[in-house]
């Protein structure tokens, strides 16, 4: 059982609405005990300070250490976290491979760059971080091969996405790569402008492993309708709400949002005519929108007829139907 409290090695300041604790690994392995501090990599791919409350009695096992007989002269010590970790590794176990004519006084491993690379928003581009992220980005620590998918190819049994092969949502600030259809974190791309909406699959993306270099992306066109579906679905994860007021809460967050949502065409839309487009989207579109005169309700609120992020036009499945995952912070035990 961990409970966390702060972002542990986060550049960024924090965002109006905070990530979800829904499943947590352990990035500090071996000789876990109660009241330990750790670091702790939630769903939205970024790392949390967190204590130990319970150790269960199966044991956690330093997945770097595999043979310890060979550790004693074949172990490699991160210089960034060797005070806090001791994170070692065997050169062969790293990922990528730890080169012999590599530094021991400066090498830094995979665990750290991440760390202090990842931020809310996107990883950093520039800089020393930025630069060794960008490498180790090249491969991934785990094979792709070995993962096994649920039919949609949206989540996988062993909770294993991203370069960081950490735990996630797909409906929660992550991109899926068009080419390996991996799911990655918002926080550990380095190809984004703008943050990610929840829901947001508006992308045509491609990971750093498939083009052998930087991440491309591009922003796939969107209709009033996507952009109303995706501003509902974005507010009902955050206030845990159905229905909301289409002035003070559907159009004032388009508004201030507006040139963060990367519109293209409809960009150039004034803001006069804003409010118009909009409502006629959820007005005209029974399937997806409901009314609060429908349910006698106040006629100005609107909510989902399925809580579900908007549909790609290449989508050849129908709308997800499960339920929301809660993305309040909570405990949750290991």
């Amino acid at each position: 059982c961990v409970t966390t409290s702060r972002p542990a090695l986060s550049l960024s300041p924090p965002s109006l609405f905070p990530p979800s604790p829904l499943s947590v690994s352990l990035l500090r392995m071996g000789g876990v005990s109660e009241g330990d501090d750790v670091l702790a990599r939630w769903s939205d791919g970024l790392l949390y300070l967190g204590n130990v409350k319970r150790v269960s009695a199966c044991g956690i096992l330093c997945m770097s250490l595999k043979q310890t007989s060979r550790a004693l002269n074949m172990e490699m010590l991160c210089h960034y976290c060797h005070s806090g970790c001791l994170s070692c590794y065997h050169p062969e176990c790293h990922t990528p491979t730890i080169e012999p004519e590599a530094d021991s006084d400066s090498w830094i491993c995979r665990q750290c760059v991440f760390a202090v690379a990842t931020k809310r928003g996107g990883a950093l581009k520039r800089g020393r971080f930025a630069r060794l992220m960008q490498f180790m980005k090249l491969r991934l620590p785990y094979q792709l091969s070995s993962l096994d998918w649920d039919p949609q190819h949206l989540t996988n049994q062993q909770q294993c996405y991203c370069y960081c092969a950490g735990p996630g949502e797909w409906n929660l600030k992550m991109l899926q790569c068009g080419s390996c259809g991996q799911w990655f974190h918002e926080a550990c791309t380095q190809c984004l402008t703008k943050p990610l909406l929840y829901g947001d699959r508006f992308y045509q993306f491609q990971c750093s492993v498939c083009t052998k270099g930087p991440e491309t992306i591009q922003r796939l066109p969107m209709t009033w309708v996507d952009l109303a579906h995706l501003v509902l679905y974005h507010l009902s994860l955050c206030c845990k709400r159905k229905y909301f007021d289409f002035d003070h809460e559907i159009l004032s967050f388009t508004n201030e949002n507006w040139d963060s949502l990367l519109l293209g065409a409809l960009s150039d839309t004034p803001k006069q005519d804003r409010c118009h487009n909009l409502l006629n989207a959820l007005n005209s579109h029974k399937d997806r929108f409901v009314s609060g005169k429908e349910i006698k309700k106040k006629k100005c609120l609107f909510g989902l007829q399925v809580r579900a992020p908007p549909p790609l036009t290449s989508d050849s499945s129908p709308l997800i139907t499960d339920p929301p995952i809660n993305i309040t912070h909570r405990r949750r035990s290991e």
